[in-house]
């Protein structure tokens, strides 16, 4: 009962302050509410021109009116509601990753983490798009997660799948690249990959022929219909070039092979469906927001992918500060006097850190990034309730700012990649080490020979919460993230909720509970490590920050001196 205390009392409390203390509708809640209304009322034709979202949050409303009604509190209840039922389905994600139905303490109190996200925690008492929107997309997923481990193939997965993905897309538009493209390249990926365990091993080991160069990884794609997908933990920089040529060349290979892509085509229809269905929607409707165009121009912004690690690292540095200390460590490991450190550290394995040059090569890159295509929104610097208007008028002034934080990307991108990769205390559930993930590939796809052969696809493996990520994996999650990002000129945290869910729920985590602490276990390193103490410390952080931040909204109020008599609030 102690964890979902821990969601409830501090959801139950925030949700009665803020409606005792904000009676009536906030900022964006002014348009949301009255459209809302309206559609309680049966005035569907009446559509407020400020507003950009579809309308799925309406028609919840409207759905469960006839029981509740429209009032403020009971359309903030809908929130309140969809961010409870958020922990269930993130819960159910990571049970079906797993397979074997077992559930387990890590699962769920990493699922409450997630819940106390404070971007998606603070609009839970307030009537926002944001909550509902994502509990859309964690429920697509879930049910992708399903139909692609059944034993069988059903019918009603492309039904299903296309009504699922749909109906997030009717909360916000953005949703198509979390509903189509992240689902279809894990499945492409999945199916591409065709060859036995064998083959893969010696392309991950880099034995000569198979995997030693990038020519050779081609060859062996191209021959042997094989994805070269280490794990992230044994990944250099060099292996995820390798990764994306063994895909594309397999993918050529594809083309020339008609079964298999006719059957790649009927694996990949939901997502087709759904991509044709939002295409069929932006032609209809010239453009991709309804309302408020001018001011949501799609532009080129690729420092969106420059802001998200500080972001993910600031609230999650919890689960990702055993990479950040030992950053350090392995920087003089690189010494020629201090190389038997780097095999002392936690991490236990050699390549902790990546090379002085690469890191210096992807600080040029983000400085040139940040010099050619900086982009301040309007919106940014003109609104004082947001916490990015005092982020940004920081990094604009001195002129010098937005480049000497260059670092702080890099170093931030590379720790948040390395915690997919693999628990940062131990392998396969033993307090230590056990050597070379290379000696059992528990990441590797299933042989053909190891399909069930009543259907046409293979199960999809993905981190569950014990595995680490592969390279693939890592590339498609990046590709997702940056298509969803780069083209919004307005930086705002809550367009950052699902990359940083997707991030956070395929982080590996520790599977004991306090009970189940090993024997061997006898220091008191092992026995954090064994409970995974970072959990319990990401929550202390998540409600501190809640509280701060909470605070903030509902006591510390001011006025403008245009706007007499109204109070402003600080928020997300």
């Amino acid at each position: 009962m102690a964890l979902p205390a821990l969601q409830s009392l501090p959801l139950l409390a925030w949700f009665k302050l803020v409606n005792d203390t904000v009676a009536e509708p906030y900022l964006d809640e002014v348009f949301h509410v009255r459209q809302a209304q309206h559609y309680c009322n049966n005035r569907f034709t009446i559509w407020d021109p400020k507003i950009t979202t579809p309308p799925g949050l309406y028609l919840l409303s409207y759905i469960i009116s006839s029981i509740v009604g429209c009032d403020l509190i009971w359309l903030r209840c809908l929130d309140l509601f969809c961010l409870v039922t958020l922990q269930a389905v993130i819960t159910w994600t990571y049970l079906t990753r797993r397979r074997n139905g077992n559930d387990d303490w890590a699962s769920q109190h990493s699922a409450l983490n997630v819940t106390l996200f404070p971007p998606l925690f603070f609009f839970a008492a307030l009537y926002y798009t944001d909550v509902p929107s994502t509990l859309s997309v964690l429920i697509f997923y879930w049910l992708f997660l399903h139909f692609n481990q059944l034993s069988k193939s059903s019918w009603l997965k492309t039904p299903v799948l296309v009504v699922a993905g749909s109906s997030s897309l009717m909360f916000r538009q953005t949703n198509i690249f979390w509903v189509s493209i992240f689902p279809a390249a894990l499945v492409l990926v999945n199916e591409l990959d065709q060859a036995h365990n064998a083959v893969k091993v010696s392309m991950h080991r880099r034995v000569e022929g198979f995997g030693d160069t990038l020519l050779s990884v081609a060859k062996t794609s191209w021959k042997m219909d094989a994805v070269y997908d280490p794990p992230v933990k044994d990944a250099s920089i060099h292996d995820y070039t390798k990764t994306a040529v063994s895909i594309m060349t397999v993918c050529l290979r594809l083309a020339t092979q008609p079964k298999r892509l006719a059957s790649m085509l009927q694996s990949l229809a939901p997502f087709i469906i759904i991509a044709a269905s939002f295409a069929t929607f932006i032609i209809w409707n010239g453009g991709v927001v309804l309302g408020d165009k001018n001011n949501h121009v799609a532009t080129l912004h690729l420092p969106q992918m420059l802001y998200i690690w500080p972001y993910f690292t600031f609230f999650s540095w919890p689960l990702i500060y055993p990479y950040l200390i030992t950053l350090p460590f392995g920087f003089i490991a690189l010494l020629p006097n201090f190389a038997t450190l780097e095999s002392m550290l936690m991490f236990n394995r050699r390549g902790v850190t990546p090379s002085l040059w690469l890191m210096a090569s992807f600080v040029a890159l983000a400085c040139a990034v940040v010099y050619y295509n900086t982009i301040v929104h309007p919106f940014t610097l003109a609104d004082n309730r947001h916490y990015t208007f005092y982020v940004f008028r920081l990094l604009m002034k001195p002129w010098w700012m937005k480049f000497a934080v260059t670092p702080i990307y890099v170093l931030c991108g590379w720790a948040c990649i390395q915690a997919l990769g693999a628990r940062p205390y131990h392998e396969s559930g033993n307090v230590r080490g056990s050597g070379n993930s290379f000696d059992k590939i528990t990441n590797a796809t299933p042989a053909p020979a190891d399909r069930n052969p009543n259907t046409s696809t293979k199960p999809l493996s993905l981190p569950d919460g014990s595995r680490g990520a592969t390279t693939s994996f890592v590339l498609i999650w990046i590709a997702t993230s940056t298509l969803q990002l780069v083209t919004a000129p307005l930086v705002e945290p809550r367009y950052l909720i699902l990359p940083w869910i997707f991030w956070r729920i395929h982080v590996p985590l520790q599977r004991y509970s306090p009970a189940e602490v090993p024997k061997t276990a006898s220091t008191l390193r092992t026995r954090l490590a064994a409970v995974d103490h970072r959990l319990w410390l990401e929550t202390a952080w998540l409600l501190l920050i809640n509280a701060a931040t909470g605070y903030m909204f509902l006591y510390r109020g001011f006025e403008w001196p245009q706007d007499p008599g109204k109070v402003q609030r600080f928020m997300w």
